[in-house]
């Protein structure tokens, strides 16, 4: 698919690549990497069916040779630069992606030499471009990723507005992956990271909550790896109380790193609760687990400053009535004979 990126050509800069080389589009032959314009493939040794991209199996020291099609399906002439690039993990939502183009390639799309670095093709033709690719012999061993891109020259789109200050530029990349294995020991692995949760609090304590649960999957292993992730919640004993639909995320490079952010609703806000994210790939798995307490505190608060409340109230009135007790004590019985009272008196007399 085409791969746009946008640029303010006076006061501000602004870069936008949507960068997923897909395998398959219908403006190209299947298994391409193509727009509507144009497409980047490999080339399909006689005799075989089309290959999606490149994959090899190299030693260190090693050189192969291989070649790319570039075809025009436009109606115009074409010119397009070529040039290689490393292949990346998007980090958002995974997939695979060149760098920007504003970055220098340091890894495998070092690795690869193309003749030529610009191709004018005529309305409806194609090329087929030989390439080179050597691997360093100090090259580390397992999956490396890169990347050969066609692009179109950058165009203005519409006339430069005075009067805006951003005006945007797009530019078209096409291109087709290549995944090298050198040689050596694979080392599979997997590790979850920097889960967070965020719950709403309702205030009424009968209401279910939700929890937005944000999460890293690293790809900390030496192979490109294809993960199934899935979140479940549990609740006291290890019960599961939510179990959410599983996500694939293929070909995650080594060093990649996706970021997930999951939703979970009809919560119960009295117990404590745990979310499980688990990673599973063929080669590799691992879990991570969280708790957090969907308790809603306002309630409890409410409720605990009203049962203070109360419990003053009972002490105040407690100890009024003990008050008024003592008073009526301090007046003597109404039951005293007044005339032992007037005879204490004449004899205190005499």
């Amino acid at each position: 698919m085409p791969i746009s990126s946008a640029r303010g050509l006076r006061f501000a800069t602004i870069i936008t690549i949507l960068s997923l080389l897909l395998v398959t589009n219908a403006a190209g032959p299947a298994g391409s990497s193509a727009n509507d314009v144009f497409s980047v493939e490999p080339t399909a040794p006689e005799g075989t069916g089309q290959r999606p991209w490149f994959v090899y199996s190299l030693q260190p020291g090693q050189i192969f040779q291989d070649s790319v099609d570039i075809k025009n399906f436009s109606d115009d002439d074409l010119t397009l630069i070529l040039y290689s690039s490393d292949g990346t993990t998007i980090p958002g939502g995974g997939g695979f992606a060149p760098l920007r183009e504003d970055q220098t390639p340091t890894g495998a799309g070092t690795w690869v030499t193309l003749p030529i670095d610009e191709i004018t093709l005529a309305p409806n033709e194609g090329a087929s471009v030989p390439f080179q690719i050597e691997i360093p012999i100090d090259a580390e061993p397992g999956d490396h990723a890169a990347v050969i891109v066609a692009s179109d020259p950058v165009g203005a789109v519409g006339e430069p507005d005075p009067d805006n200050p951003i005006n945007i530029t797009i530019r078209n990349r096409v291109g087709s992956r290549i995944y090298v294995r050198v040689a050596g020991p694979l080392e599979p692995s997997l590790r979850v990271d920097d889960i967070t949760i965020v719950h709403d609090r309702p205030l009424n304590p009968l209401a279910d909550g939700t929890a937005t649960i944000l999460y890293t999957v690293s790809n900390t292993g030496n192979i490109r790896l294809s993960e199934d992730i899935q979140v479940k919640v549990k609740g006291i004993f290890g019960r599961t109380v939510e179990t959410l639909e599983p996500r694939n995320f293929p070909d995650g490079l080594p060093g990649g790193i996706i970021v997930v952010t999951e939703v979970v609703t009809g919560l119960k806000p009295w117990e404590p609760l745990s979310a499980e994210v688990s990673a599973v790939a063929r080669e590799a798995s691992t879990s991570r687990t969280r708790t957090f307490y969907p308790i809603p505190w306002p309630t409890v608060f409410l409720l605990l400053l009203a049962l203070v409340l109360f419990v003053a109230w009972l002490w105040v009135r407690r100890h009024r009535s003990d008050d008024e007790t003592d008073d009526e004590g301090s007046l003597g019985s109404p039951d005293d004979d007044p005339g032992d009272v007037e005879r204490e008196l004449v004899g205190a007399g005499a």
